[in-house]
Order: C-alpha cells, then structure tokens, then sequence
C-alpha cells in the first residue's frame, strides 16, 4: 500500500469513529458511548482506536443492547454520518448493515475489494 493510501485509510478510519462515537452520543448519550466502548474492550479485547477494524462487533453490540429495530436506526445515523464525513453519496436502495454500509464507504473510497 502506497502512502496515499495509507491516508486514505487513516482518514477513513478516523471518519468511521467519528461517525459511531458522534452518533451515539447524540442519540443517547456520552454515558452510552463510553459504555459501548467500554463493553467492546472488557468483552472482546478491542479499544476505541480498533473499533473501525471491528465493526460488525459494534453492530452486534447495539443489538444485543437495543434490539433489532433500534439497532438498525442506530446503525443506519452511523453509515449516513459516515458517507456525510466522507463526502460520499449515501447509497439508496434497500437497507444494508452497518459492516455492509461501511463496506460499500472503504470501496467507495480507497477502491479495490
């Protein structure tokens, strides 16, 4: 990877915390944020600073916390945030996951698979 990309890559990155940490606090609380993070690493060994590289364990978590549909609205502010913080085009089309929106986003941006 060139170093453009290793950019790309922080950058991206950085939008993806910024999006789930700036979502959940607005929606619910900082509490909540801290407490997400804090369960993330307690339970699955992941700091705040690798949670963009485990994204479909935030997912999981906010669904064992707030059930499917909850988790689903939540997760669907984070991907609009995301592609905002990016300045991509949000995809319209049926509902994705948040691992598949974040997906979409990375390819959107750094190209490739």
């Amino acid at each position: 990877m060139n170093l453009a990309n290793g950019d790309q890559l922080e950058r991206f990155n950085a939008a993806l915390l910024e999006s789930i940490d700036g979502t959940i606090t607005a929606l619910l609380s900082r509490g909540v944020a801290d407490a997400l993070y804090q369960y993330l690493y307690r339970v699955h060994s992941i700091p705040k600073s690798e949670v963009p590289n485990n994204v479909e364990k935030v997912s999981s978590a906010l669904q064992q916390t707030f059930g499917i549909s909850s988790s689903r609205t939540i997760c669907k502010f984070i991907a609009k945030r995301l592609y905002a913080n990016l300045e991509l085009v949000f995809p319209n089309g049926p509902t994705l996951t948040l691992p598949e929106y974040v997906e979409e986003a990375r390819r959107s941006l750094l190209g490739g698979k």
